[in-house]
């Protein structure tokens, strides 16, 4: 037998010592750099597109969640020809987080669709803009109102129900909970102030949870980025 036959079967029975896969082909996966410069772009968007596009975050999140398959990708190109023990794993709890926020956004829509049968206004709901439509074109037909309560559920799935802003300015719907009084207003002389506990149980059901998804989905948020930058900072260091 010749030696260099001999070293092949020497290094073929060493390998199947150390469980290493005879015949992998390394697959193409996106370099450690690029995929760090994503993770990093998507950490930065989502703060920067809450506060100047909100509608826009739903875009965002979905691009974050899909970043999972190239994780997973390079992941299994570290453990490529490795025994299990030895394999490692990255972390892809920012992303599963993504999905998980999808998910109670869809369900904070549906609930509050259901529920949009027990509002005692047809204009709850509506944004500013959407009041001035109607006013200014006269828009009262079934129709148009239907049309309107779509496109705001099509928005509140856009900014993840954490409300519509544009450029710092957040747009509070007709009758909304919480918003501010306007300048310059004082309560009439003698009138006496309302009691909290009344107008919170007289509040609709559909306000009070879109309030908690809002401040729901905004925790998630954040701890996206959190995660997030705690994943980048340990792919730096398996990958150093």
């Amino acid at each position: 037998m010749k030696n260099s036959k001999r070293d092949l079967i020497h290094r073929m029975e060493v390998e199947d010592d150390l469980g290493i896969r005879r015949g992998a082909k390394k697959r193409f996966v996106v370099p450690n750099k690029v995929y760090i410069l994503i993770k990093i772009v998507l950490i930065a968007a989502i703060p920067a597109v809450y506060f100047l596009c909100s509608p826009l975050l739903i875009l965002v999140v979905l691009a974050y969640f899909g970043l999972i398959a190239i994780t997973r990708n390079i992941e299994k190109n570290f453990n490529l020809g490795l025994k299990k023990d030895l394999r490692i794993r990255l972390p892809k709890a920012d992303s599963l987080l993504c999905l998980l926020l999808v998910i109670i956004t869809a369900a904070g829509v549906a609930v509050s669709s259901v529920s949009m049968t027990q509002r005692g206004s047809m204009f709850e709901g509506f944004d500013d803009s959407q009041l001035e439509e109607v006013v200014e074109e006269g828009a009262f037909s079934s129709s148009d109102f239907v049309w309107m309560q779509v496109w705001t559920k099509v928005k509140d799935v856009g900014t993840l129900m954490t409300g519509t802003r544009y450029l710092f300015q957040e747009q509070r719907g007709f009758g909304g909970f919480g918003g501010e009084p306007p300048e310059g207003f004082s309560p009439p002389s003698g009138a006496d102030m309302p009691d909290l506990s009344e107008l919170l149980e007289d509040m609709p059901f559909s306000v009070m949870f879109g309030s908690i998804v809002k401040a729901v989905d905004t925790g998630i948020l954040l701890i996206i980025c959190i995660c997030g930058l705690v994943s980048v900072r340990k792919f730096k260091k398996l990958t150093k």
